[in-house]
């Protein structure tokens, strides 16, 4: 009776377990299903403070939306209100994430990858010329030095160290009108060189705060243009939308 107690037993283990397989396969595959599907359709939609909204097609949401999930997950019903949002692109056409494109957005460091931060501006200035006074005095005392325009901006190259020791930090560029300003990393001092890119537009976009690797510096300006081209198709979108 024992033996055929135990194989019963068995049976009835090796059943469950199938089922628990089969179950934990189905769902898997339910979840990519759902991950491709908010892949090729999901539109984030949000509105900033003051009124400002936008549809955001998922694709552009590589980090907020697959790394943080492990998957393209379903956005949020309705309108969301938030302070600032962020996406991501590829340069040098700011195309979405693709299939096609997968090892380029897995790649380490910058790539041709870039990342965008649009904020609500919660500073007074109006544009970055505070900070190009003070690199004018940081040339005065020696930790900076004023070098020829590059580009059509205005060019600084940063130090760092002890007097009578100082090396390159740091190079900082400024457009005419003070709106752009540019951080680059100096060659040599980071693995993976990049360029931050800060922007002010008290009639639009308040603060854009993005990221691109230094191999994209010369192209800037169109860089720049694009994204607020893009920008501008979110917002489109988002007005033209009856969503709430």
């Amino acid at each position: 009776m024992g033996i055929f107690r135990a194989r019963s037993i068995f049976i009835a283990l090796s059943a469950l377990g199938a089922i628990w397989l089969g179950w934990l396969v189905a769902n898997e595959y339910a979840l990519s299903y759902a991950s491709q599907h908010y892949l090729a359709n999901g539109v984030v939609r949000i509105e900033l403070p003051g009124g400002r909204k936008f549809d955001i097609p998922e694709r552009y949401m590589y980090w907020e939306g697959y790394v943080k999930h492990g998957r393209w997950p379903k956005p949020k019903e309705g309108r969301v209100k938030v302070e600032s949002f962020n996406f991501d692109a590829l340069l040098p056409d700011l195309r979405p994430y693709r299939a096609e494109d997968d090892e380029k957005w897995q790649e380490l460091g910058y790539g041709d990858k870039l990342h965008v931060y649009v904020h609500r501006k919660d500073f007074d200035a109006t544009s970055w010329r505070h900070v190009y006074e003070s690199e004018l005095d940081s040339v005065e005392r020696g930790y900076a030095k004023r070098l020829d325009n590059e580009n059509g901006l205005a060019k600084f190259l940063n130090l760092i160290g002890k007097e009578g020791d100082l090396k390159p930090y740091d190079v900082t560029y400024f457009t005419e009108d003070f709106k752009i300003l540019i951080r680059c990393s100096y060659p040599g001092r980071d693995p993976f060189p990049s360029c931050n890119v800060r922007f002010i537009d008290e009639n639009k976009y308040n603060y854009l705060n993005y990221y691109y690797s230094i191999a994209y510096f010369r192209d800037w300006n169109n860089i720049h243009k694009n994204l607020i081209s893009l920008i501008a198709q979110f917002e489109r979108d988002g007005n033209s939308d009856s969503i709430k």
